[in-house]
């Protein structure tokens, strides 16, 4: 059977990548830290996590970007900080021990330099809130950068490029006119968001990378470039970042997303052995069906250990409130303790998760069996139907039809927290209360759907809305909503999250590092004692 043009050319790609990672000599001095502190660290970092919900595979650049915030403002940031940067991360166990080669140290000096150099421009052009938005941007860009280098995604990076080959051609636009470029950029937007789930900085580090294609070498005349030119870069992205079609993209290319997914998870899983499946396809339907049963089982393991994550996030969150807020308004100002009010606020939440993960149902083998078809398509080349993506709204959008829409919707709102607050005063909870319960039910509802969009991770199968499932969604969509929305403010002024990032962690981590030395000089004068009495 004839390979498919794109898939020969990923082929090619791979085989390069694997003979330049046999290049690098694994007789480098590897950077080691020790045990114990590293049990330490990574306790420290679980608890940090637990009151910042993140995406798992985020969390390392989360932890470098942080690390970079710190230093700037306790030390600035230099250079030489990037070996304390990689030992950090190691403890954390974001980075596998005595696996990363110490001239790693030099290239990330190198890119610390680089970002110096633009904020240094970035003072003497810039003032006002919107240096802090391009320093935030950026810091988070060359966490990503730094990420890149010491574990790169240069598999991930040949998959996205082939996806976007073979469907850029076959995305059929209806609607209202996107000019054939824009389509194209917000069509890699959407496989990135949907293939590997990168958030807004890792494609802004992609963007960037397409804006000035030299810049992971740049040299002092881009870097000026780059600091002249920074608010047009800055509001281009956050503009293709923010296009109203790109919600609409990523939805109609959700099928062959599913097929590409496999395809990266049959190149991890084979390697170099990759050529193997690709001339015989019995090999490779076989393989792939294994492989898809065990995708199944890692997602449910992945939506428990989310919801887990989820649980423990809300909960102490909700016992600080409780302690800071809650508790000191019922004693000090209320005068009277409502133990059935606050358990319920307590365990609610905790209860309703729960209920959410116990009613995902994993894909049928109709599922799978399309999967499959779709797989062997792509490889070989076999033609399939375009992608049509309707961009103009199904809807009016005059004036008057607004007013009327979000007057309805306004309505729906009203309906639903008036029904909320009623069966609250029912309950007899006081004011504070019932905002921290409906504060509560709004960000587990948001944490829920996130948690069952992921469990359809692997659906190609599309399942009709049933009318129970309808009146749930209708009447659940203003508390996702305010969810949505509260999740997102509250992620920019997580009180909990400061205290530790800038008061707890920049001591912790100081006392971690002289730990460290302090041991390493006991083994020191261990190893002197021995060698005297030999």
């Amino acid at each position: 059977m004839k390979i498919s043009p794109e898939i020969v050319v990923l082929y090619n790609k791979l085989k390069k990548i694997y003979q330049q990672r046999d290049k690098v000599s694994k007789e480098e001095n590897k950077i080691e830290v020790d045990e114990i502190t590293s049990h330490l660290a990574s306790l420290y970092e679980k608890l940090r996590n637990s009151i910042d919900f993140k995406e798992v595979h985020l969390l390392r650049r989360f932890a470098i970007e942080r690390n970079l915030k710190r230093r700037f403002i306790v030390e600035a940031l230099k250079p030489n900080i990037a070996k304390g940067l990689i030992e950090e991360l190691i403890r954390a166990r974001y980075l596998l021990n005595d696996t990363v080669a110490e001239t790693q140290i030099k290239e990330v000096e190198k890119v610390i330099e680089k970002y110096n150099k633009l904020f240094l421009l970035m003072n003497d052009m810039y003032h006002g809130k919107e240096i802090n938005d391009y320093f935030n941007w950026l810091i988070g860009v060359e966490a990503c950068e730094i990420d890149m280098l010491l574990n790169p995604e240069d598999i991930e990076d040949a998959v996205i490029e082939a996806m976007y080959q073979v469907t850029k051609q076959r995305v059929k636009l209806k609607g209202d006119d996107l000019s054939i470029k824009e389509k194209n950029i917000q069509l890699y937007i959407a496989i990135h968001k949907s293939l590997v789930k990168s958030d807004d900085t890792i494609i802004s580090y992609h963007l960037l990378n397409l804006y000035f294609d030299k810049w992971l070498k740049a040299d002092e005349i881009l870097i000026k470039l780059m600091a002249t030119n920074l608010p047009a870069v800055y509001n281009d992205i956050q503009h293709r970042l923010q296009h109203p079609y790109q919600r609409r993209i990523y939805n109609a290319i959700k099928e062959p997303v599913v097929t590409f997914k496999i395809l990266l998870e049959l190149i991890y899983a084979k390697a170099k052995d990759f050529e193997e499946l690709l001339v015989s396809p019995e090999l490779l339907e076989s393989e792939s069906k294994i492989l898809i049963n065990q995708k199944y089982k890692k997602l449910r393991n992945k939506i428990s250990k989310a919801s887990v994550r989820a649980i423990i996030y809300i909960f102490i969150t909700k016992v600080l409130i409780a302690m800071v807020l809650e508790i000191p308004y019922e004693v000090y100002i209320i005068h009277e303790l409502n133990y059935i009010n606050l358990a319920i606020n307590a365990v609610f939440p905790t209860f309703l998760m729960f209920l959410v993960t116990l009613s995902i149902v994993p894909p049928k083998e109709e599922n799978t069996n399309k999967i499959l078809r779709n797989l062997t398509n792509l490889i070989y080349d076999e033609k399939e139907s375009s992608i049509l993506c309707q961009l103009k709204t199904k809807y009016r959008k005059s004036f008057a039809f607004q007013i009327f829409y979000y007057s309805m919707y306004t309505i729906l709102y009203v309906v639903v927290f008036g029904a909320i607050i009623y069966f609250l005063r029912e309950l007899n909870f006081n004011v504070l209360s019932g905002a921290i319960f409906i504060l509560f039910l709004t960000a587990v509802s948001f944490f829920a759907v996130k948690i069952r969009s992921s469990a359809k991770e692997l659906l190609v199968i599309k399942k009709k809305e049933g009318f129970i499932s309808f009146l749930i969604n209708f009447f659940s969509l203003p508390i996702v909503a305010a969810g949505r929305w509260m999740s997102r403010r509250f992620k920019k002024i997580n009180v909990f999250a400061f205290i530790m990032d800038f008061i707890i962690e920049a001591p912790f981590k100081l006392f971690i590092s002289a730990f460290e030395d302090w041991l390493g000089f006991l083994r020191e004068k261990k190893e002197e004692v021995y060698h005297d009495n030999q």
